[in-house]
């Protein structure tokens, strides 16, 4: 079975390419440049050039295979609207190539359009919050979801905004490298806002679920976990042996600036769904204030 597998280089689309192929899955990885398609071939990964900009590559790539795996999206958090613009334009790509197919299609989004949730575990159900800065990602939500129309599988994985492991993520690495630049862990006025986070394995296994599981479809959240960014604060000074420190909101956007609308408000999603229906279960055996402290993060220390 070929699978068609953009941001096969990517953080979560790399670690997805390796389970896959440990499955024995032919996997087809979009690559951008030359170095990406090197780095393909040394994980004995086909490359197809091109990118989320490049529709017909895009066409190109599903057509020959027998399932897409979408996890490329262009984080640049200073022009979300333009990335998230791309992306629904790829998803018009991806739906004129698989129609009337029955095709997979797994694409993936984030929670953050959800808004504050506060204490609410936010199931699939929960609404959109139409205030959010985030919320145009939704939309490209909206348009994934509606391949099912068209004669494709389609299913949305939506990931937390704290996905962390292998020493990457978007978010984890910033709060480090904020924490040793301002000689602090500074979290928000009490940081008792709570977010919710997925080790990327885990993460992973889910996409092969989906992927495997022929009943699969629709959205279905993914998380294992929720941390007050308190802790994540506290974590981080613990690893770099600085204090943790509460700032007030202002200046806390003038240092966090384009995440700052992360890094402050409660964002908790329930992944019963894909336990229930997809027997997804937490594999990793490590939280994220351990994997900070003593897993994978110590990276950060050499």
């Amino acid at each position: 079975m070929k699978i068609f597998l953009t941001g096969a280089t990517g953080y979560v689309g790399s670690v997805v390419a390796d389970k896959l192929q440990n499955k024995g899955y032919e996997i087809v990885g979009l690559a951008r440049s030359e170095e990406s398609e090197a780095r393909l071939r040394e994980k004995n990964i086909e490359p197809l050039r091109g990118d989320l900009k490049n529709l017909e590559s895009l066409k190109t790539g599903a057509r020959a295979a027998d399932a897409v795996i979408h996890t490329a999206f262009i984080h640049d958090f200073s022009d979300l609207d333009g990335a998230v613009e791309t992306d629904r334009a790829a998803t018009a790509a991806f739906s004129e190539a698989l129609a009337g197919t029955d095709n997979a299609f797994i694409s993936t989004t984030g929670s953050a359009f959800l808004g504050d949730t506060g204490e609410t575990l936010a199931d699939e159900d929960f609404p959109y919050d139409r205030n959010s800065p985030f919320f145009s990602r939704s939309e490209a939500e909206q348009d994934a979801l509606a391949l099912a129309r068209k004669g494709v599988r389609s299913i949305v994985l939506r990931l937390p905004p704290f996905v962390y492991g292998r020493s990457g993520s978007a978010f984890v690495p910033f709060l480090i490298n904020q924490a040793r630049e301002n000689g602090a862990a500074n979290y928000i006025e009490s940081g008792a806002k709570k977010v919710s986070a997925v080790h990327v394995e885990d993460a992973a296994d889910l996409y092969l679920l989906a992927l495997e599981t022929s009943t699969a479809k629709g959205l279905y959240n993914v998380a294992a976990e929720n941390v007050s960014f308190r802790a994540l604060s506290e974590s981080v000074a613990r690893l770099l042996d600085v204090r943790a420190k509460s700032i007030s909101t202002e200046d806390a956007k003038r240092q966090f600036g384009a995440l700052f609308g992360f890094l402050s408000i409660s964002n908790q999603i329930d992944a019963g769904k894909a336990q229930t229906e997809l027997n997804w279960r937490i594999n990793s055996g490590r939280t994220i204030l351990d994997d900070i402290e003593n897993g994978s993060y110590r990276k950060f220390l050499d």
